[in-house]
C-alpha cells in the first residue's frame, strides 16, 4: 500500500522485521505469527504519532507504478511496444500493482511534468521504454525521489539501473548465419541509426563482415524514418542491380513484410533469388507465405524483467546494474544455402 511522509523500510526498521514481510502484512497477507503482525501494527502507531501514515489497515489507494513512453501514431500497435506493455501490465498485476500509462510529447518533455505526474499519481516506481527519447533529462531522471528503470538499450549517459537485448551480439550472429550460409553479398534495411538499437544491430553486422573477410563498405543499406515508409525504393533498386544483394537483413518487421510483398511483386521468388532474414518480436514473422528467418526480440523478458527489477528496488532489494538479453536466431525457410548449394554443383 502507499505510504504518506513514511516507507515501509521505516517501518521495517522500527518493527526489526524485513520489508517484504512488511509488504505482506499491509496487503491483507497475514501469513504471519499474531506477535510479528502486532508488532508492525505498534511500529506503524510510533510512526503515526510522529506523522501521518496511510496504511493497509485503512482504506488506501492501491500502489501504483508509472509506464512512460512517447506517444506517436499508433505506438500501441507496434508489435515491439504491444508486447512489451502487455508483458509489463501482466507482471505488474500479478503483484497488486495499479499502472499508469503516461505519454509523452516533444512539448512535455521536462523533468517538471515528470515529477508532476508522479505527485499526482502517487507513483511509487518508473519503467522507461525506449529511454534513448529522454536522454536529455537523464541527469536528472536519475535525482527523482523514486526508482526509474530504462528498457530498450544500454548506453551512456543512462540510468543507473536498465534493461535491454544484446543487440550488436545479434548483429554479429545475423553476419556469422548469413556467411555459414554461403552469401557474400548484402544488403541493409534499417530504421533511423539515431535509434541506439538499430545503430548497435548494423555495427555488429558490418563489424562481423568485416572480420570474415568480406567488405562492410559494399553493404547496401537504406534506412526508414518511420515504419510507414514506402520501401518500393529499395525493391526498384534491387530489380535494377546486375550485381545485387544474395540476402538482405532487415532491423524491423514492419519493414521486412512490405519488403517481402514488394519483391514478391517485383517477381524475386524468396528465397531462391534472394534471401531474408529480420528481426522479430513476438512471432510475427512465421506465418508468412514463406516463413522469414529471424533473430527474435527477447521483447516479453525484457518487460519482465524490467518489472522484478523495479519492485525489487522498491522494496530495498539489491539488483544489478544492467540486464542485458539475449536474442535467439531462428532459422526458418526465407534463407537459401548457397554454401550447400555449391558443393552440390
Amino acid at each position: 500500500m502507499l505510504l504518506e511522509h513514511t516507507t515501509i523500510k521505516e517501518i521495517a526498521e522500527r518493527a526489526n522485521v524485513s520489508t517484504a514481510t512488511v509488504s505482506r502484512i499491509l496487503n491483507g497477507k497475514h501469513c504471519h505469527r499474531s506477535s510479528t503482525v502486532e508488532t508492525v501494527r505498534r511500529a506503524i502507531e510510533e510512526l503515526r504519532a510522529e506523522g501521518p501514515v496511510l496504511t493497509g489497515f485503512e482504506t488506501a489507494a492501491a500502489e501504483s507504478v508509472g509506464i512512460m513512453m512517447f506517444s506517436y501514431r499508433d505506438f500501441l500497435n507496434t508489435n515491439y511496444t504491444a508486447t512489451l506493455v502487455t508483458a509489463m501490465v501482466e507482471a505488474l498485476t500479478a503483484e497488486d500493482l495499479s499502472v499508469q500509462l503516461l505519454t509523452l510529447s516533444s512539448k512535455r518533455l521536462s523533468i517538471g511534468y515528470i515529477e508532476s505526474m508522479i505527485r499526482a499519481h502517487r507513483l511509487r516506481g518508473l519503467l522507461i521504454p525506449e529511454f534513448d527519447i529522454l536522454y536529455a533529462i537523464s541527469e536528472k531522471l536519475v535525482k527523482l525521489p523514486i526508482p526509474v528503470i530504462g528498457i530498450g538499450n544500454l548506453a551512456e549517459p543512462g540510468l543507473p539501473n536498465c534493461v535491454c537485448a544484446d543487440n550488436t551480439g545479434a548483429g554479429r550472429d545475423a553476419a556469422n548465419y548469413l556467411w555459414s550460409m554461403g552469401h557474400r553479398r548484402f544488403g541493409l534495411l534499417s530504421m533511423a541509426y539515431s535509434d541506439i538499437c538499430q545503430r548497435q544491430r548494423i555495427t555488429g553486422f558490418r563489424d562481423t563482415i568485416q572480420e570474415l573477410g568480406g567488405n562492410p563498405g559494399q553493404v547496401r543499406s537504406r534506412q526508414y524514418r518511420s515504419q510507414d515508409d514506402s520501401v518500393s525504393g529499395a525493391v526498384s533498386e534491387l530489380a535494377n542491380m546486375k550485381n545485387s544483394p544474395t540476402a538482405i537483413l532487415s532491423t524491423n518487421s514492419q519493414i521486412t513484410l512490405k519488403l517481402q510483398s514488394g519483391l514478391v511483386q517485383a517477381g524475386f521468388r524468396i528465397p531462391d533469388d534472394i534471401s531474408l532474414l529480420s528481426f522479430e518480436e513476438n512471432g510475427e514473422l512465421e506465418f508468412q507465405p514463406v516463413p522469414i528467418s529471424v533473430l527474435r526480440q527477447p521483447t516479453r523478458s525484457l518487460g519482465e524483467v524490467a518489472v522484478r527489477m523495479l519492485i525489487n528496488c522498491i522494496r530495498d532489494i539489491p539488483v544489478n546494474r544492467q540486464e542485458v538479453l539475449n536474442c535467439s536466431l531462428i532459422a526458418r525457410e526465407s534463407v537459401r544455402n548457397l554454401a550447400g548449394a555449391a558443393e552440390l554443383g
